[in-house]
């Protein structure tokens, strides 16, 4: 007879990126340089194995470079190591399910987020400076920044602005996330007329257009009026990786362990292992299966997890990185392609989101088959 097992929510699905964007795996961004301008990152595995394709790591709050990042999971490594493995990861630790759509492409990572948690303005225009003296040593093609600046500040004078419009005046590709609150103005780098923003989608994690609604992001017009976000891409049930050797981790693993397990062996198991989790300590002397399983379907949830090494997350931080994966896509089809050229093929391929305002998204929803479609067939 088959172990009865009470049916509760546990583990969420999660739709992988490129089912997510019904994207094809044919190009992998193999070869194209992506400049990650985040907080901060650590070595994961989904950058790192098989191969390394961390070409460097600047650090420029302390303006030092490196030939990787450390393998400590610092405050401030957790959000950049997920930017970068939404743009670039390969999901060596889920089997490649939890891949990017630019699995091959190299990255060049720069952290900006001091020891008090803030990301000042000086040191977002060090990363960029640092970014444009090393173009052609790294081949940066593409700079993902899912970083602002502290000020509201449209006009073309703004020092990030304006290291967006030089680099994109010199060939790199700039991509912005929005920002993640629809009563916030745009900031820079969002508001640089040259960058692509990108805002965000909320497609439900199912594959049903019907289903897309808008992710609460923020809007508005550069100083020439242009209408920011560009695009809108999925911002929200995005799987990222937890980082290794954390307190999170190691409760994430246990919690999957313990939800797999059958009924006769979860009382017995669980008093071994409960104190590498939050579950409620008492419920290491319960026998009361129905309540152990829901208070780990709650955990499960409240934290987020898929599996013993991702979660969901969610924010434009996110959603740009998408964008610049699908960009990196884009340069391996046509390498020839210019800043203005694929900016102008993202837009022309968007789909707008019907019954939504068009201040919100943009052109639309980035449709990453017909943008990598229309960069192939691109002849000036």
């Amino acid at each position: 007879m088959p172990t009865e097992r009470l049916t509760v929510p546990t583990l969420f699905p999660a739709l992988s990126i490129p089912v997510r964007m019904r994207s094809s795996t044919y190009y992998s961004g193999k070869g194209i340089g992506i400049a990650v301008i985040d907080s901060g990152f650590t070595a994961h595995p989904d950058l790192t194995q098989p191969a390394n394709r961390i070409k460097s790591y600047y650090d420029a709050v302390r303006r030092e470079e490196r030939r990787m990042p450390g393998q400590d999971s610092d405050f401030y490594s957790w959000h950049g190591t997920m930017t970068a493995c939404t743009a670039a990861g390969n999901g060596f630790l889920s089997r490649r399910r939890f891949s990017s759509l630019a699995y091959d492409a190299e990255l060049i990572l720069l952290r900006t987020m001091n020891n008090n948690g803030r990301i000042p303005t000086d040191v977002i225009c060090h990363a960029l400076e640092w970014c444009a003296d090393n173009v052609e040593r790294y081949a940066i093609r593409i700079i993902n920044l899912s970083v602002y600046a502290d000020e509201i500040d449209y006009s073309l004078s703004h020092p990030v602005t304006a290291l967006v419009e030089q680099l994109t005046s010199r060939g790199v590709v700039v991509v912005a996330a929005a920002g993640n609150d629809g009563k916030m103005p745009l900031r820079p780098p969002a508001a640089a007329p040259s960058a692509v923003t990108v805002g965000g989608l909320d497609d439900r994690n199912t594959m049903n257009l019907h289903d897309n609604i808008l992710y609460d992001s923020s809007f508005g017009n550069t100083i020439h009026g242009q209408l920011k976000p560009d695009l809108i891409a999925p911002a929200i049930w995005l799987p990222a990786p937890i980082l290794l050797n954390t307190a999170t981790q190691t409760e994430a693993a246990t919690l999957c362990a313990l939800d797999a397990l059958p009924n006769e062996k979860l009382a017995l198991v669980l008093p071994l292992l409960i104190d590498d989790t939050s579950l409620p300590p008492d419920l290491a002397q319960s026998k009361d299966i129905a309540r152990i399983r829901s208070c780990i379907a709650e955990r499960l949830a409240e934290e987020k997890i898929i599996s013993p090494h991702y979660k969901h997350v969610d924010g434009t931080s996110f959603a740009a990185p998408i964008v610049a994966s699908v960009i990196a896509q884009m340069l391996e089809a046509n390498r020839s392609l210019t800043p203005v050229e694929i900016k102008q093929i993202l837009i022309k391929s968007a789909k707008p989101l019907e019954h939504f305002p068009q201040s919100r998204q943009g052109h639309g929803m980035l449709d990453a088959v017909d943008a990598v479609e229309k960069a192939l067939r691109f002849s000036q």
